[in-house]
């Protein structure tokens, strides 16, 4: 049976989606409440294995791979520079895909919006829901700028953290502060930048560093920010090489690159873990709409495209049996989405507090045995 789908952002997930359930042979509309699909000012993000997993079953892993950095190592460093140690990186996703691979926001939003296109799915920017009703057989949506009710099989909520269809389907959840920031700025990849680098025992959490194609990398600071200050947006660039003051290594060669505000993204980290259902009727939410942590595990665009496929994956194998398949979507995805959330919040809570006496690798550990599993 081929269901006639709605599916709400053009972000990871939204896209991921889209065309997991056009080239499944559903008739797919998208729609996006900005001007165009774009990055919308991240800077670059690491895929682990299970991400390249999962978007190899859309048939874009090998082009990430690509156009990104993979790596099979992390080095772990002293805030002065000095190496502490090489780590290898375990291919979650199994034998074909790296450990880990790098890659500019931008790149893999292009990768995304092309892979939509080429399935077919249609799509229409400056365009959101405005309301919708729930039928006997589906739901009546309309869209700003859409001009009356269109008639869809399901409605997909992948409009992010601060999701507008999350605050009308589940009032009550709503995003909480980590009690960390982040801040992230781009720069050109030095020749000796190979694979992600974090620098420990300094004045923050964690300092990093990560190449995400040829010619550039980005880096990091995850910041314990319990006021949840709020930044000059003119400065940004100043206050980052601020924040930088000691560091080693190749942080200094890097923030000397920070010469312009836009250079600089800044943050703070919210989390949330909604309730089941994640949604009502023919509406399900997936991707941060529903689930979003501190990035501690790199699974936060994991975990959206794995809701994806695993959401195309169940419709499917449900033969027109939507309700049935929504279920078992949520079956599939609660406890593992919960567990990345809780492991990934209890690690930034112990770099708030400066806890010594929480085991990290063993939470690491468990994260990543997890995380091998078939999602």
């Amino acid at each position: 049976m081929t269901a006639k789908i709605l599916v709400v952002g053009g972000g990871i997930a939204g896209l991921t989606a889209a065309t997991a359930l056009a080239q499944a042979g559903n008739s797919v509309d998208l729609v996006e409440q900005n001007p165009q699909l774009g990055d919308l000012g991240g800077v670059g993000l690491t895929l682990v294995g299970n991400a390249m997993a999962a978007l190899a079953k859309i048939g874009v892993a090998e082009e990430c791979v690509a156009h990104g950095m993979p790596a099979d190592t992390l080095t772990m460093r002293r805030a002065t520079g000095e190496e502490i140690v090489k780590s290898p990186l375990p291919r979650i996703g199994g034998p074909d895909w790296p450990g880990a691979t790098g890659i500019r926001r931008s790149i893999l939003h292009a990768i995304l919006v092309d892979a939509a296109r080429k399935a077919g799915v249609s799509i229409q920017c400056n365009a959101t829901v405005d309301h919708w009703h729930d039928t006997d057989a589906g739901v009546n949506v309309a869209v700003t700028a859409g001009g009356g009710l269109h008639h869809y099989d399901l409605l997909v909520g992948a409009d992010g953290l601060y999701s507008d269809l999350r605050k009308r389907l589940l009032p009550d959840s709503t995003p909480q502060f980590s009690g960390q920031s982040i801040w992230r700025a781009e720069a050109p990849r030095p020749h000796n930048l190979q694979t992600t680098e974090i620098y420990l025992g300094g004045r923050h959490g964690v300092v990093g560093t990560c190449p995400v194609s040829a010619d550039l990398c980005y880096f990091y600071i995850v910041q314990a920010d319990l006021a949840r200050t709020r930044r000059n947006p003119a400065k940004l660039h100043e206050q980052m090489a601020a924040e930088l003051e000691g560091y080693g290594g190749l942080i200094p060669e890097l923030v000397r690159t920070l010469d312009r505000p836009e250079k600089v993204s800044f943050r703070p980290l919210d989390w949330i873990i909604a309730p089941r259902p994640w949604g009502r009727g023919r509406t399900i939410l997936i991707g941060d709409a529903v689930h979003a942590n501190p990035p501690v595990l790199a699974q936060g665009a994991a975990m959206a495209i794995e809701d994806a496929v695993v959401l195309a994956d169940e419709l499917r194998r449900a033969d027109g049996q939507i309700d049935d398949a929504l279920r078992k979507f949520v079956d599939r995805r609660f406890d593992r989405a919960a567990a990345v959330v809780h492991a990934s919040c209890e690690l930034a809570r112990a770099e708030v507090e400066q806890r010594h006496d929480l085991d990290v690798l063993a939470i690491m550990r468990k994260s990543t045995m997890q995380l091998a599993e078939p999602c």
